[in-house]
This record gives structure tokens, C-alpha cells and sequence, in this order.
């Protein structure tokens, strides 16, 4: 018999989140629009670190944390979609395993010719898939953690041009020991390192500093926050390895 998932209301089925929200249609609108504004704030202000677990985490707060008081931290259970993810008690060290040779083998990707940074960048993206190291939404958190090392490395990545179907069938060849379809897929995505790159420096004041305390929505004033929780908009919003952002519910991740 299965454990009960403490990250979800067993009266819903909904992860339990800072909003209070019973209803599924809400959850994934409202979490749309946050995460979305946090993607964006990503792209303007470089997250500082070391590009470890510890960054990988600290990236997963700052998207997630008005939404989840888990924001951040690694999960304690068991999740899988068709394949099993790293385990809960093997997260650490198969993650030191990973941000250690990216650092000390690989030089966090820096150096490298287009070719090569594109093998490192597929071997690198299926370990982090298989990892998985969050209850929900590793996807977004390892895509806005990979975009950021791919431009301090001099290979701008656009995920905003990833197709997902050819995404979640690479995802799941990598799964199976087979990065190339990976590979294929990310060759598409990273501009050309001949093309002019825009500038981008960390500044004063890093949006990450709000994360997790108050958050405003389109539509609202910072006025109208209060007790540090997110107001909502009345508007919507425009393993070994595994493809990141599918799957919800009990034993599932996205």
C-alpha cells in the first residue's frame, strides 16, 4: 500500500499551497501567472551562485516560493512517471556527483566549442532530469538553471523555441542511456555563438530577496498585499533521466 503524499490535501488531491486553493483549474492558472512573472524577473536578474544543488534550489525558491512553503527544499518522497526518479535518500549524493563534475571535470561548461558544449549541455540536462529533485516543478527550475550556465558559458539557450513533444521523447531516451536525441534537440536551441549576445549583469537588489513573502499579480497593487501572501489576478494569464514538467499528483512530478 502506497504512503500518503505529505505534500498534497488528501481532501483535494492538490498540493497544499500559501493561497489556500481547493480547485485544480485555479491552482495551475494562478501558478502559471506567478511562476511566469518570477521566469521573467530570472531572465533580467542573474541568480547568483555556484551552480550546484544549493543554486539549483535557490532557483526553485525564488520561482515557486509564493506559492509553496516546500519551495526550494528537496523532496522526501518517491516520485515517478512510467520511470523512477533518484530516490529521496540518494538526491545528495547523486547530486554532488553531478554538480562536482561540472565543476571540477567540465568547468561549468566554459571554454567549449559549440560541439562540445552541446555533448557536455546533453549529458548534463539528462542527469538533472533524472534527479528530479523537487516535489513539483523541476522542469522550469532546471530550464531557467541551464539558461542562466548557458549564457555565463557563451551559449545562449532559447527554451522558449523547444517543441515538447520532441522534448519529452528525448527526455525519455535519455532515460533509457541514449542522450543523443537530447543532443539533437538542444542544437536547435542554442544560438549561434557568432551572433551578438546582450549583456547581462547582476544588479542591486536581486528580486529573489521577495520570494516566498509577497508577490503581486497583474491587476493588483503592492498596496494590496497583505500577510505576505500573494494576491490573486482576476485576469488569466496570455530515474535515470526524465523530461522535465509533466505528471501531477500523488508519486508524480512536473
Amino acid at each position: 500500500m502506497s504512503q500518503p503524499d505529505p505534500y498534497t490535501d488528501p481532501r483535494t488531491g492538490l498540493l497544499r499551497n500559501k493561497l489556500g486553493i481547493t480547485d485544480a483549474v485555479e491552482l495551475d492558472r494562478v501558478e502559471a501567472e506567478v511562476t511566469g512573472l518570477r521566469l521573467v524577473q530570472l531572465r533580467e536578474h542573474p541568480l547568483p551562485g555556484s551552480y550546484d544543488l544549493a543554486h539549483l534550489q535557490a532557483f526553485h525558491r525564488f520561482i515557486f516560493g509564493d506559492l509553496y512553503d516546500w519551495a526550494g527544499q528537496l523532496r522526501t518522497v518517491a516520485i515517478a512517471k512510467e520511470d523512477l526518479f533518484c530516490l529521496p535518500q540518494h538526491l545528495v549524493g547523486f547530486a554532488e556527483d553531478i554538480f562536482g563534475k561540472l565543476a571540477r571535470r567540465d568547468h561549468h561548461l566554459r571554454g567549449l566549442d559549440r560541439a562540445e558544449f552541446l555533448d557536455k549541455l546533453a549529458e548534463l540536462l539528462g542527469d538533472i532530469n533524472a534527479l528530479h529533485p523537487f516535489r513539483e516543478g523541476n522542469g522550469r527550475a532546471q530550464c531557467a538553471f541551464l539558461a542562466q550556465l548557458a549564457r555565463d558559458a557563451g551559449h545562449p539557450l532559447r527554451w522558449e523555441a523547444m517543441d515538447p513533444d520532441t522534448n519529452i521523447a528525448a527526455s525519455q531516451a535519455a532515460h533509457r542511456g541514449d542522450v543523443e536525441p537530447l543532443r539533437r534537440m538542444l542544437e536547435q536551441l542554442v544560438a549561434d555563438p557568432q551572433a551578438p549576445a546582450a549583456s547581462e549583469t547582476v544588479r542591486p537588489g536581486h528580486p529573489a530577496t521577495t520570494a516566498g513573502t509577497t508577490f503581486t499579480l497583474p491587476g493588483e497593487s503592492r498596496g494590496n498585499s497583505q500577510g505576505g501572501k500573494a494576491q490573486r489576478s482576476p485576469r488569466p494569464p496570455q530515474s535515470r533521466r526524465r523530461s522535465p514538467e509533466h505528471g501531477r499528483g500523488s508519486g508524480q512530478s512536473r
